[in-house]
């Protein structure tokens, strides 16, 4: 059984070499470490190159996005188990030796483990995010009945914090959308359709949320927002496909609204988008919001008011 380590980066070349070395030190070395350069102009390739020989294989590209970089970097792997590390995160000591063992105990079925994942902030260490979104986890491996439990609403087997199998990685084509944002999100939808999920209870990501990579961070850019609501109608219709309509069917249609709004809000046309929210269930909501799109921008712009003054109202109505 073999680890396969793939950090994408694009211009943190700090960062980059932080995260490498968080795991060249583990108790317990993976497989190989494949880092694939996604066009930066700030010298991480030829840093990393020169810093650690041949202990880091640097794979360099076009920037395409991180998309492609994951993909490139799943392409070059040959590890059975694949261990995704985004450039400005770094592992805890333990955690391939934590993985190794939870490999060999999962079953068949079971194609993602991850494990928790505390954020760091300016201030230091923060929360876990087990605690912050409510999962416990007690057992050395936990199997989760249904996998789709633990992609909504809070997505628990988060990229950094996880080991997956490589032929699921496969199977699902994965990272083939191109999407520049919640690619991650919609492939832990695929692969929770089709296998199974585990967890462990241990801490083996520190999430960096410091303010110096806010300017750089994917959640940062307007201009990705749209592809945050196109990979969730992906990820929800597939639910849906697995025989469980509900809730998925109206986050379905809350993942088409949302996506009306932010092209509406760029001036782009939404024609034939609304009716999409039909496409697995009926409720008013859907029904009020396509009779408003009729109007195009300026009735999506007076149901937003509307909407808006009838909260005004409630809030009212509790504190009279």
């Amino acid at each position: 059984m073999k680890i396969s380590a793939l950090i994408p980066t694009y211009n943190r070349r700090e960062h980059t070499l932080r995260a490498i070395e968080s795991i060249l030190s583990q108790t317990v070395p993976v497989g190989e470490i494949i880092v694939v350069d996604d066009g930066s102009t700030d010298g991480t390739a030829d840093e990393i190159e020169r810093r650690f020989g041949g202990r880091v294989r640097v794979t360099r590209q076009a920037n395409g996005g991180v998309s492609s970089a994951r993909r490139r970097a799943v392409s070059e792997a040959t590890g059975d188990w694949i261990a995704f590390l985004d450039s400005d995160d770094v592992w805890t000591p333990g955690r391939t030796e934590l993985f190794s063992k939870a490999i060999e105990r999962a079953p068949g079925e079971v194609a993602w483990i991850f494990g928790n994942i505390q954020e760091v902030e300016d201030a230091g260490d923060g929360d876990a995010l087990y605690a912050k979104h409510g999962l416990c986890v007690t057992e050395p491996l936990h199997v989760f009945a249904d996998s789709l439990s633990v992609q909504h609403p809070f997505q628990f087997g988060l990229l950094q914090g996880s080991v997956i199998k490589r032929e699921a990685l496969l199977e699902v084509n994965c990272f083939s959308e191109n999407l520049k944002h919640s690619e991650d999100y919609l492939l832990g939808i695929q692969i929770a359709c089709r296998h199974g999920f585990a967890a462990i209870p241990e801490v083996v990501t520190k999430l960096y949320r410091t303010s110096d990579l806010t300017a750089s961070s994917l959640n940062a850019s307007p201009a990705l927002r749209p592809d945050y609501y196109r990979a969730r109608m992906m990820a929800f219709s597939l639910a849906v496909s697995t025989g469980k309509r509900q809730p998925w069917g109206e986050l379905y249609a809350d993942a088409v609204r949302g996506l009306c709004k932010e092209l509406a809000r760029n001036h782009q046309t939404i024609r034939g988008l609304p009716a999409q929210q039909f496409r697995f269930a009926i409720s008013f909501r859907s029904v009020m919001f396509f009779g408003a799109t009729v109007f195009g921008g300026g009735g999506l712009n007076f149901l937003r008011w509307l909407v808006g003054e009838r909260r005004q109202d409630q809030i009212a109505t509790k504190t009279a």
